[in-house]
């Protein structure tokens, strides 16, 4: 298989990442410009392919993907070496010779190691390092969820970060202006939120302006993704109509979570409720539902 054919199958990519230190103050040194930090200046890591703590196993580099098998991965690169890459194979010779070596430097610091995925040598180092997942993160967005010692980061990470959040601010600023000139749409906004969050919070009938930007304020700076998902939750007129109909009195609260209709035995969680509203849409001359919407103009 030609390099061209392999980048078409996706075995190598078209794309570079970083491997980068995740250091960590310690007791001894918590000074980021020390020599020691993170470790000696010069000193190293060497990586080949990792056992599974339980298993014992070798964990294998090769995956497989959407366009070809493990198996067929496994050939490519075998080929490229010109020798045999079975990792089961007992005293592959390959495997046993051959590390990688990440050194502390300034660039490593500062930068990262550089692999190119579309050159079979640095793919497969990047797939060998993939197999100690305990100790180096995927991506960067990950290095936290765990002891990791380092994490791979996108060339492009930086600019595809900024651009979310050039896209997330703009989002916010179209969901604020729909609401802005409305205490009605803030007071029901706010009030959702804090039934989703199954909190006993509720905005005060007579809350004003100053008071509702505030609390949606509050909202976004501590919970940017949860304002943003309930701004483009395909259940959000039913749970404004919710909002406004336990604020008219039509259904009262019980509790963190659950809710009871006048003229229902059933008594409801809040999901399940939400999805009911959404079922009597459909057919708006529901009795109840249409009593409920007459209580909320």
């Amino acid at each position: 298989m030609s390099r061209e054919e392999a980048l078409e199958k996706g075995i190598l990519e078209d794309r570079i990442v970083f491997l980068r230190p995740i250091p960590k103050k310690s007791d001894m040194v918590n000074d980021t410009k020390h020599i020691a930090f993170f470790k000696m200046e010069g000193a190293s890591d060497r990586y080949t392919l990792k056992m599974d703590d339980k298993t014992k196993r070798i964990i294998s580099p090769f995956k497989g993907g959407k366009n070809f098998t493990a198996e067929e991965e496994m050939k490519y690169f075998s080929e490229v070496v010109g020798e045999d890459l079975n990792p089961f194979k007992k005293d592959n010779s390959y495997w046993g010779s051959n590390y990688i070596v990440i050194t502390k430097t300034p660039e490593l610091m500062a930068i990262g190691k550089r692999f190119d995925l579309s050159v079979p040598l640095e793919n497969l180092e990047y797939k060998v390092l993939l197999t100690w997942e305990k100790e180096i993160a995927p991506d960067w967005d990950s290095r936290f969820n765990g002891d990791f010692r380092y994490a791979f980061v996108g060339e492009d990470y930086e600019e595809r970060k900024a651009m979310s959040q050039i896209d997330e601010a703009i989002r916010i600023g179209e969901v604020i202006g729909g609401m802005k000139n409305s205490t009605k749409k803030m007071k029901s906004f706010i009030n959702m939120y804090f039934q989703g969050k199954h909190r006993m919070n509720t905005v005060p009938e007579d809350a004003d302006t100053e008071f509702l930007v505030k609390e949606l304020k509050k909202i976004i700076d501590s919970d940017k993704e949860g304002f943003l998902n309930l701004a483009d939750d395909p259940y959000y007129k039913d749970k404004e109509l919710i909002a406004t109909a336990i604020a008219k009195g039509a259904i009262t609260r019980k509790g963190v979570g659950t809710y009871i209709i006048e003229g229902i035995a059933e008594e409801y969680n809040y999901m399940p409720l939400v999805k009911q509203f959404h079922a009597w849409a459909e057919t708006p001359t529901e009795p109840i539902y249409a009593k409920i919407k007459a209580m909320c103009k």
